[in-house]
């Protein structure tokens, strides 16, 4: 049975390895003899080919000769160097179908980054991802309890130098796994050689800064379920108690059972709640269990068992969501679903529209491409189409990330809509005169005021 996931350009993707499909003799004309290499590349292009006549979610390839692209873009691959080179050939010709969940990604990125989100083991990284603004690089995400936490790396930072070299020419830096067919900047991670401990890095923190700020990097091992479980916490505003979870993805049930302990134990006496789908996609199943406590999901279907039942403790009290431009994929249907049921205000940007069920095929060089198998529609209340139609806040808020300082606008502009819908729900906490202690000869002990403190 295949699984399928909702992931996005940056996103995460159940492994679903599509054997190959028998090659047309037909399909292809006379080639010249070839190297060694560049038999290797041309190997990898058909089974790109191969993969998409057999798997595409669309049997009309978007209105393209699959014969007709191969032959377009078969001598730039003959002529590339294998690995990053030749990607980015295949990658250009990806672009063509202008889709979303359609890319190459290097092999040891998606053994790092990915697989480890899939089954919930931990991998060494920095714990940082990084987004490019008008050709710059700034930190976008810090994951909680990370080396780049811990480091004092925030978001908003401008990266500079990474081990003394400019951050564009060094190999640490490689693409996340965006999407070349739609718009919107490209994401990077830094890789981490096996040898590495520390990472020196050279930003800039406040705009027009000459001096750079010095960091020191130590990676760590980590996944994003453990930082979203890390992630949970009360915040305290004005008299007021919201919970608040960043749900970095929605792809292992780690995270449903962060948000399920969240709201038995942390959030006990909280007012209201913040949920934070900044990020990634995941699995229909994650993103419906961690939707149940606010609002009925809707039906899976029998690939994931009807209408569900997800063992989750309901919310009565007044809830948020957070989004932004990458909020991709089952983030997207997820909002979209609690923007139906008018579930609770959602603060942020409006997201890509880059909402299509996927999966990764291995490459026959060891590198990943993630390709789109399925209209995710039938996910979303109304069977609306959120591929290429984002999904709009109630409350618009811009992400003010370069040179942010560790400030994060939408997420403060969250506090203050939770704040308001609370304040008007709910009466305001009472104000409890503190227990006057015990009296003893005239003499109040102590002991008792050291325990109140």
């Amino acid at each position: 049975m295949h699984r399928w996931i909702l992931v996005a350009a940056l996103a995460f993707a159940g492994a679903l390895f599509v054997a190959p499909a028998p090659t047309a003799a037909q399909d292809k004309k006379e080639e010249p003899a070839l190297t060694a290499t560049q038999k290797s590349n041309v190997a990898v292009l058909d089974a790109l080919i191969r993969n998409v006549r057999q798997s595409f979610y669309d049997k009309k390839y978007g209105g393209h000769d699959l014969n007709k692209l191969r032959e377009k873009y078969l001598p730039a691959v003959v002529e590339s160097r294998p690995g990053a080179a030749l990607h980015k050939v295949l990658n250009q010709l990806i672009a063509e179908f202008k889709v979303s969940h359609f890319g190459i990604m290097e092999g040891d990125v998606y053994n790092v980054n990915f697989v480890p989100e899939m089954n919930n083991t931990f991998s060494v990284r920095p714990g940082f991802d990084i987004g490019r603004i008008h050709g710059d690089y700034f930190v976008a995400n810090v994951y909680q309890d990370s080396g780049a936490e811990h480091a004092g790396l925030l978001r908003g930072d401008r990266l500079v130098l990474v081990n003394g070299q400019p951050i564009e020419e060094s190999p640490l830096l490689v693409d996340a796994g965006s999407d070349p067919g739609i718009p919107g900047e490209p994401h990077f991670f830094l890789r981490v050689p096996d040898d590495m401990t520390e990472i020196s890095l050279g930003v800039q923190r406040k705009r027009g800064d000459e001096k750079l700020t010095a960091i020191t990097l130590k990676p760590t091992a980590i996944n994003m379920i453990y930082s979203t479980k890390k992630s949970v916490s009360v915040i305290e505003y004005k008299g007021r108690k919201f919970g608040y979870i960043r749900f970095w993805h929605f792809l292992h049930e780690g995270m449903t059972n962060a948000l399920r302990n969240a709201l038995k134990k942390d959030w006990k006496d909280c007012d209201g709640a913040i949920i934070d789908l900044r990020g990634r996609g995941g699995s229909p199943l994650v993103m419906n269990a961690c939707f149940a406590p606010f609002g009925k999901p809707p039906a899976m279907g029998r690939m994931f068992g009807g209408s569900g039942n997800y063992n989750m403790p309901a919310w009565g009290k007044p809830v948020i969501a957070l989004q932004d431009a990458g909020s991709r994929s089952a983030k997207e249907i997820y909002a979209h679903n609690w923007k139906y049921l008018n579930i609770g205000p959602v603060v942020g940007e409006t997201t890509p529209g880059a909402v299509l069920g996927s999966s990764f095929v291995e490459l026959p060089d060891g590198s990943q491409m993630i390709m789109p198998m399925q209209d995710a529609a039938i996910y979303c209340y109304g069977n609306v189409r959120l591929e290429a139609n984002g999904v709009a806040p109630t409350h618009a808020v811009k992400d003010l990330l370069a040179y942010s300082q560790g400030v994060d606008t939408i997420k403060e502009a969250g506090i203050k809509v939770i704040y308001d819908l609370v304040r008007e729900s709910t009466p305001a906490r009472p104000e409890v005169a503190p227990e006057k202690p015990p009296v003893d000869d005239g003499e109040v002990e102590e002991k008792f005021f050291a325990a109140a403190r």
